[in-house]
């Protein structure tokens, strides 16, 4: 097993380019739970006809995915990426079939337990994997009724919002002050963007990953806040929040940020660090 393990792993290095499923609702890896190992996967193939045909069953289901290509030289950060998406196995589909591998058997998980508490990055890998899972399950064009399983989804991504520390992407303004004076004295900008309704929504971020993508100019400092200290920050004339705008997009109201905090009173209100 070891052997085979090796020579999936040198064939996956030596590899010039791979695809990746990608679900359409969510801009971001297609994520199964394995029926009996319960693993988290993201499914990879050698070619596009591989992938085309492996998308015939979700598209009976109404979940639309789309293949992602990725050269050799970014498959690092692809798979570093995904220990921030909660995914644990690895399915390789090519003409001779699939094969399985643990994420951390191709790429060491990063550890930052030995980095001071105000330097370690947030990570939200469980709020991102039910995100995700909940996304892929609430956008299907086909009545409520039949999205068996969102239920249960839902009340695993409300014990998750709720446990979660955010990235809130701050403009300081310019002026003699440090950063922890200027917001103290409230010399900052929020950002805001529009929906497709024109309404307005605050960015919102799980993890460094999804704020890069939003931050491309380098022009926000990012702020850490857990969840029962959102509303400080909440803009007067925003609707609420919108968390991974460039990913699964989920929007926050500012009345669900309210109904959570009633239905988990004990979540929010212990320590959050």
């Amino acid at each position: 097993m070891a052997v085979d393990k090796r020579f999936l792993i040198k064939s996956v290095q030596k590899k010039n380019e791979m695809i990746v499923a990608y679900c359409a609702y969510t801009n971001m890896p297609f994520v199964i739970c394995d029926p009996e190992s319960y693993n988290d996967q993201v499914w990879i193939f050698d070619n596009e006809p591989l992938l085309q045909e492996f998308a015939k069953e979700y598209t009976q289901k109404k979940i639309l995915l789309k293949g992602i290509k990725y050269e050799n030289k970014n498959f690092l950060g692809f798979f570093s990426m995904l220990y921030q998406i909660g995914v644990n196995e690895l399915v390789f589909v090519t003409e001779g079939g699939k094969e399985y591998l643990d994420l951390e058997e191709l790429v060491k998980k990063p550890d930052f337990s030995r980095l001071p508490k105000e330097k370690q990055p947030v990570t939200n890998p469980q709020l991102q994997l039910t995100g995700l899972y909940f996304m892929q399950e609430a956008s299907r064009p086909i009545p409520n009724e039949e999205k068996t399983s969102l239920r249960d989804l839902e009340e695993e991504l409300a014990v998750n919002l709720v446990k979660a520390r955010y990235i809130i992407p701050i403009e300081m303004l310019e002026g003699p002050e440090n950063d922890v004076e200027k917001l103290k004295n409230k010399k900052y900008r929020l950002p805001i963007l529009k929906n497709k309704q024109e309404e307005a929504l605050q960015p919102l971020f799980t993890d460094p990953v999804e704020f890069a993508k939003f931050n491309r100019e380098n022009k926000f400092k990012a702020l850490a806040m857990p969840f029962n200290q959102l509303a400080k920050l909440a803009v007067k004339d925003a609707k609420g929040f919108i968390l991974n705008p460039g990913g699964f997009h989920l929007v926050m109201p500012k009345g669900l940020l309210d109904g959570l905090a009633k239905r988990f009173p004990d979540l929010v209100n212990a320590k959050q660090q």
